[in-house]
């Protein structure tokens, strides 16, 4: 990867489509597409009816191309977008043509990858701008724009500004001598820095939900066989999951089927029936879903009659009990919610149950931290605040504050942090 190349992609999904959308980017980018454009105007960030011609000056489509002047675009070089038509056959043309003028075509993420490294977005604003192309449901959204708008970057920040407060007057508790420094100024660091820790604290329990809005809950649906599991999975989903029968045992292996309930994803994983197994497939399955129930955010068990003291070792669960259409009474048990998933009966009230656990009815504000990342500096920033004490060696309390400092700009500072970037940008699509 040569940040000196002029690159391009197609930034729209390939395929036929009304229109498709190249972008360019580099030093010779403005240069290379007015040599095969019909329209000899550059008007930047003013969009210009063109034709894209090939070696024989004979037009390929007519587009809309806009140019953008550095610093003042997505990369911060000089760029350009061409919106044509969306055929193979145009698209096809168009990479051939500027594949013949000494483009080459982007790898994964190196447009934002340029707008790092060019200070035009921050790591976080990365991170944000990844999870929100990747979003599949409103929370996921919600949660990737906030940070994309600057959300973690402000927390960041204002966290900065308050520690380095605590470092200036560490400092000058180390320079001056006891007479000319401020009256309490020890009492006025050691409250700061339980109000940052507060803070932090508070920052990390709101955000303790954000990978599984990120990567969705994760809820294995258990119960002996035959008490309606995979119909349940079914129903939710809209579509023929798993198969259904009145052969006990259908179920051998577990199946996942993505959920959105009020904008959150749920994984629901339908699993195999837990009875005394009669072959080794069976004795699998089932190893299987008790495996699935230990890493579950949530365990839904449906009962066949009042079996519950047999799970009583399945931890974050709640009890069903289904069919209620081939039942003329309700089960009154407090701990167990009736439902039908033939009719539909008690299903919305069991699923607002699922989503009340899951976020435990206190999510009052969207999390700050989204990635496992971010919340491993803010934990070892806390860490290193906890064990800053003024009574210690002042120098080593001065370097407790220096390490927390470092932490958290990392959070949104490149630094050299290779690796990580590899990793960060990965799960990017060519064109982005």
């Amino acid at each position: 990867m040569n940040p000196k190349d002029t690159i391009f992609a197609l930034s729209t999904p390939g395929g036929k489509s009304a229109i498709a959308v190249f972008r360019i980017s580099g030093l010779k980018s403005h240069k290379i597409i007015k040599k095969i454009s019909s329209n000899k105007k550059k008007t930047i960030n003013k969009v210009l009816l063109n034709c894209i011609l090939d070696n024989n000056n004979s037009p390929i489509d007519q587009t809309l191309t806009t140019y953008f002047k550095s610093p003042k675009s997505f990369t911060g070089e000089d760029m350009v977008e061409i919106s044509c038509h969306g055929s193979y056959a145009v698209i096809k043309k168009i990479s051939k043509e500027l594949i013949k003028k000494g483009l080459r075509i982007a790898e994964p993420g190196e447009f934002t990858r340029r707008a790092l490294e060019n200070d035009k977005l921050d790591l976080t604003k990365v991170e944000a701008l990844s999870d929100l192309i990747n979003a599949n449901t409103e929370k996921q959204r919600e949660l990737a724009f906030n940070n994309l708008e600057g959300n973690l970057t402000d927390y960041s920040l204002n966290l900065l500004k308050k520690l380095k407060k605590i470092l200036a007057n560490v400092e000058a508790i180390i320079d001056f001598v006891d007479e000319d420094l401020p009256i309490n100024i020890k009492n006025n660091i050691k409250e700061q820095k339980e109000n940052i820790i507060k803070s932090i604290e508070k920052t990390i329990q709101n955000s303790s939900i954000a990978n599984s809005i990120r990567n969705g809950f994760i809820i294995s649906v258990i119960g002996k066989p035959n008490t309606g599991k995979s119909l349940f999975v079914n129903h939710i989903s809209g579509r023929d999951v798993s198969i259904v029968t009145s052969i006990p045992g259908t179920t051998t292996d577990l199946i996942e089927s993505l959920v959105e309930i009020k904008g959150y994803q749920l994984r629901f994983i339908d699993t195999a029936g837990i009875r005394k197994h009669k072959n080794s497939i069976e004795k699998i399955g089932i190893m299987k879903t008790l495996e699935s129930s230990k890493k579950s955010d949530l365990n839904v068990i449906f009962l066949k009659n009042n079996e519950k003291k047999q799970y009583i070792n399945i931890k974050n669960k709640i009890f069903v009990r289904s069919k209620y259409d081939l039942r003329d009474y309700l089960l009154k048990d407090k701990e167990m919610i009736n439902i039908s998933s033939k009719t539909g009966y008690g299903i919305s009230k069991l699923l607002n149950k699922i989503i009340n656990i899951l976020i435990k009815n206190n999510l009052n504000e969207v999390p700050i931290i989204s990635r496992e990342r971010q919340l491993l500096k803010v934990q070892k920033c806390l860490n290193h605040l906890k064990s800053f004490n003024l009574e210690k060696n002042i120098d080593m309390a001065a370097d407790d504050i220096r390490s927390a400092i470092k932490e958290i700009e990392e959070i949104y500072h490149k630094f050299d942090i290779e690796q990580i970037l590899d990793i960060i940008f990965n799960d990017f699509c060519i064109g982005k």
